[in-house]
């Protein structure tokens, strides 16, 4: 079995930053205490490594970058990355001047990471010319290379647009890669299966597409604050991958419009190549409250 701590959307700010509003309320204000608390809770739950997948700084800098991924190896985890549009808003290469910085933290697109046999996790870059409004995936890993079964794509933005389901759940919806398509063909460049692990919409949503299986993950910043046990399970009886949601501890702020838009926990098996849900895992609204 392969296991991963997952944390998406940290939006890490300077000491003394206001809080704003996306779909719910975004506690900038305390974005150092709330990542505190969940690096605490990932150690205390058995984990090593954690995929950072994204908006791990709320202004770009390297430095808040570095901040956030020490937070994580201080912790005795290795963090895995990948940027978001908000890393990318000054430089595209900040997380790699952050991560060149701390020892114990990658970029994925830099490494992809073979995790077992049967595993091998890859990332890409992003660049962004108008301040992280709109980007465009870069350093897409060449995956036929990769001889693993399972290929794990780790983003920030899907390979499958949500656009129309956020919109019909009354979300707001912040954009899709410039180049959605030459990213999505790369990765269907894989002849096994593919997971797609990505931030960026602050919504728990899962969208399939045969052998490719696409998991979104909820922001640390907004409502549900949480990090996401991910398991990946390979054995001769079959591949399973498990994820279950794990808000932070605390009362940090009240949901107004329900994120979560797929089952809290779900269970996907591999069958004939392709995943199918197991039974009790939902695609759709699975409730506001915790």
């Amino acid at each position: 079995m392969s296991r991963f701590a997952v944390l998406s959307d940290i939006h890490l700010s300077p000491a003394g930053t206001a809080d704003g509003t996306w779909n719910n309320a975004t506690r900038r204000s305390v974005s150092s205490q709330l990542l505190q608390a969940a690096v605490d809770e990932i150690a205390a739950a058995g984990h090593h490594h954690v995929l950072v997948l994204g908006d791990i700084s709320d202004d770009g800098s390297p430095e808040l970058i570095g901040a956030a991924l020490s937070a994580i190896t201080a912790a005795g985890l290795e963090a895995w990355a990948v940027p978001g549009n908000h890393d990318a808003a000054q430089d595209a290469h900040a997380l790699d001047i952050a991560a060149g910085r701390v020892s114990g933290s990658a970029a994925l697109y830099n490494r992809p990471v073979r995790a077992s046999d049967l595993i091998t996790l890859a990332g890409s870059a992003l660049t962004s010319n108008d301040g992280g409004q709109m980007c465009e995936a870069t350093n897409l890993p060449d995956v036929t290379a990769i001889t693993s079964q399972i290929l794990l794509w780790a983003g920030h933005y899907p390979l499958i647009s949500q656009q129309a389901a956020l919109q019909a759940a009354g979300l707001r919806y912040p954009g899709d890669l410039r180049n959605l398509r030459e990213a999505r063909d790369a990765a269907d460049q894989h002849a096994g299966p593919i997971v797609v692990l990505h931030g960026h919409l602050h919504t728990v949503i899962t969208a399939l597409d045969g052998r490719l299986l696409q998991l979104g993950f909820p922001a640390l910043v907004e409502w549900p604050h949480a990090w996401t046990d991910l398991r990946i399970e390979t054995a001769p009886g079959g591949t399973a991958v498990r994820t279950a949601v794990r808000p932070v501890a605390g009362n940090w702020s009240e949901c107004t419009r329900n994120a979560v838009l797929a089952s809290r926990a779900q269970t996907w098996q591999l069958d004939g190549g392709r995943w199918r849900a197991a039974t009790g895992t939902r695609a759709g609204p699975d409730g506001p409250r915790y």
